[in-house]
């Protein structure tokens, strides 16, 4: 069998088994159902500015963490129960190779991806266009910033679904993984390191911000990505007396966040493979 069937093969097996999860379905339907109720407001209100192109900063905002953190533990109680109820073992038993689980596992990330950052973007997009007055628009409806946007979204999701996946298949306990993730992106990242850094090393208290969490956040602003968003934020900033904020360039960030995939997704192939199922 060539890479390209194996692949689908197992691509269509965790899609599957994905779908077969009430885990999965009620984590997407609290997702969607949020989603839906944060814009339903400015839709049917028909808000200033909910319309395309001027609607994309909500698009990618505020809910975009909550999108990280659903998806994660989405990916957490799936992949550890592979564990607890023996489908891994008996997967390998029934011929798959180590090597061809781990990745067809490690499929979940794209998989959930796409459904948790499709919902994200599609459904205020499209409450948007439906308020849109085409004859009033000035630009591109979709411009270059959404897709740079977009690409910021998909690796912080990655990054920080990486951070569970590797939980998942080091801990391979379902509680245990979830609050060691949960104790991660919270106490250990905002409570423990900060003033442990701050106070014995604070001449490199600004690499905290390429943390696992923190750095996937710094990812999650339009105004990061939309020249003319970013300049109505410093307009509307000193208008109010407000000192203007300096631009920030999310680069180092972007590269922070495909390196902690990188590392999680290999540490995690290293350990599985050095383990018994």
């Amino acid at each position: 069998m060539n890479g390209g069937r194996v692949f689908g093969v197992l691509l269509r097996n965790e899609w599957f088994k994905a779908r077969k999860r009430i885990a999965f379905w009620m984590a997407l339907g609290f997702f969607t159902f949020g989603t839906v109720g944060t814009h339903a407001y400015p839709f049917f209100q028909r808000s200033e500015g909910f319309n395309l192109p001027g609607a994309w900063g909500s698009v990618f905002g505020g809910d975009s963490g909550t999108l990280l953190i659903f998806s994660a533990l989405t990916l957490l109680l799936i992949a550890t129960t592979e564990f607890t109820w023996r489908t891994a073992r008996q997967n390998v038993i029934d011929g798959l190779s180590k090597s061809q689980w781990f990745w067809g596992k490690s499929l979940l990330l794209p998989i959930l991806g796409f459904a948790f950052i499709g919902v994200q973007i599609s459904i205020p997009a499209v409450l948007a266009l439906i308020r849109t007055d085409f004859g009033a628009v000035d630009g591109p409806l979709v411009p270059a910033s959404v897709f740079a946007a977009t690409g910021g979204l998909v690796l912080a999701f990655l990054s920080v679904a990486a951070l569970a996946f590797f939980l998942s298949l080091a801990i391979r306990k379902t509680g245990a993984a979830l609050g060691v993730w949960v104790l991660w992106v919270g106490p250990v990242e905002f409570g423990t390191i900060s003033p442990l850094v701050g106070r014995y090393l604070p001449d490199y208290a600004d690499w905290l911000d390429y943390m696992p969490w923190r750095n996937a956040l710094q990812l999650l602003d339009f105004r990061s990505y939309d020249a003319p968003t970013f300049e109505r934020f410093v307009a509307a900033a000193e208008a109010a007396g407000r000192s203007a904020p300096s631009a920030f360039d999310p680069t180092w960030h972007l590269v922070a966040a495909a390196a902690w995939t990188a590392i999680f997704i290999g540490t995690a192939f290293i350990w599985f493979r050095r383990r018994d199922l």
